[in-house]
């Protein structure tokens, strides 16, 4: 059949490729569907995507359609072949064939459905199982994310500790001095080691109020540059006049 979309073998000769369709006495007029179908249950499941791709660069290659024209086509075929084989009476002798190319069929669609990047609007069911599915997943993840918030939970106040109103750069200073404090032994490593300067405005904002109100990150983002070495212009030095305290070593090593 010359007008067939798929790769056909020659009648009377063995396969050229395994995926080539059709009986060793030539293709029946009109049933090249059926024989598309009758390969792709022979060769199983684990290969459908390279027997797909066979046939479309065949199709593509010698001209007889384009990709979009192709994917219709065998979307059309696996979707009237599923509807029928539905049909098929469950006490069929042949019911157990009916089932495994059945199964095979789906199979085959649910990975047509993956690849449909032309518009194919997919059949009702496969929609509803898609959408169950992405619910089912939602629901998961938002059950797993209320149990961290729950768990995240247990180590938030409400209460904060209140700077004395007028030192609020006291404790700024105060923090500055932290990341600079070194271990005892004579290693040079140091106590405290931020990922980002951005952590110290985190946690003042979070846990501390400056008298009754709140303080608030861009007051505090300046005085923790990203990069101590290059500071950048809208860096800002703690005046004298609050630097109050002084962090030292007692000299006590274990």
């Amino acid at each position: 059949m010359k007008d067939t979309y798929f790769k056909t073998r020659r009648p009377f000769k063995k396969r050229q490729h395994r995926y080539e369709i059709g009986s060793p006495v030539g293709l029946w007029n009109l049933y090249d569907d059926n024989h598309f179908l009758a390969r792709l249950y022979k060769i199983g499941i684990n290969e459908q995507e390279a027997y797909y791709h066979y046939h479309m660069h065949y199709a593509t290659s010698t001209g007889k359609c384009n990709e979009a024209e192709f994917y219709s086509h065998v979307r059309e075929i696996v979707a009237d072949h599923i509807e029928a084989l539905r049909k098929e009476s469950p006490f069929s002798t042949n019911h157990a064939i009916h089932r495994a190319n059945l199964k095979c069929l789906r199979t085959f669609r649910d990975y047509l459905v993956s690849i449909n990047i032309f518009g194919y609007r997919d059949p009702v069911d496969i929609t509803i199982t898609r959408y169950d599915s992405e619910i089912s997943s939602l629901k998961r993840e938002l059950a797993q994310k209320e149990k961290l918030i729950q768990k995240m939970k247990a180590f938030e106040t409400d209460q904060k500790i209140r700077i004395t109103k007028g030192y609020l750069y006291t404790l700024v200073d105060l923090i500055q001095q932290l990341p600079e404090l070194k271990l005892p032994e004579d290693s040079g490593m140091r106590l405290l080691r931020p990922s980002t300067e951005m952590v110290w405005v985190k946690m003042i904002c979070k846990y501390f109020q400056h008298g009754d109100e709140e303080i608030s990150s861009q007051t505090l983002r300046s005085y923790f540059p990203a990069n101590k070495d290059v500071p950048g212009i809208k860096y800002r030095i703690i005046q004298e006049k609050y630097k109050l305290y002084r962090i030292v070593s007692s000299n006590k090593s274990k």
